[in-house]
């Protein structure tokens, strides 16, 4: 083999060992096709039961791959459960955003005493 064919099979092995890898910090799942079709007034999956079979589901994929939730993730869980009646959980969910997310720490408290006060 030539040098410059050494070269190009070097830099195809070396991009496809790149390409199979999820390179994102979060483990997004369908979170944000979820937030949208949540919204969708006419959608029949927007119910908050099947919202949150969806999140929880995604919630055990990503904890089986060791990769944290992203950002609002669990607040928006807390506002599910907080519409179903599961306050206890909703509690729980808004916690947790607090403690992976200090910057919402503000907003978290504020929710959580609105829970607390139901």
């Amino acid at each position: 083999m030539t040098h410059r064919a050494v070269l190009v099979c070097a830099h195809l092995l070396l991009l496809a060992g790149c390409a199979g890898k999820d390179h994102s910090l979060y483990h997004w799942g369908g979170y944000q096709e979820q937030i949208y079709e949540g919204f969708q007034i006419e959608s029949s999956n927007t119910s908050p039961d099947k919202q949150l079979q969806k999140l929880e589901e995604e919630q055990q994929k990503a904890a089986s791959k060791g990769k944290p939730l992203p950002p609002g993730y669990q607040a928006h869980m807390g506002y599910l459960y907080f519409q179903t009646g599961q306050l206890n959980k909703a509690a729980v969910a808004f916690d947790a955003e607090k403690k992976q997310f200090p910057e919402s720490a503000v907003y978290m408290d504020l929710v959580l005493d609105k829970v607390k006060q139901k």
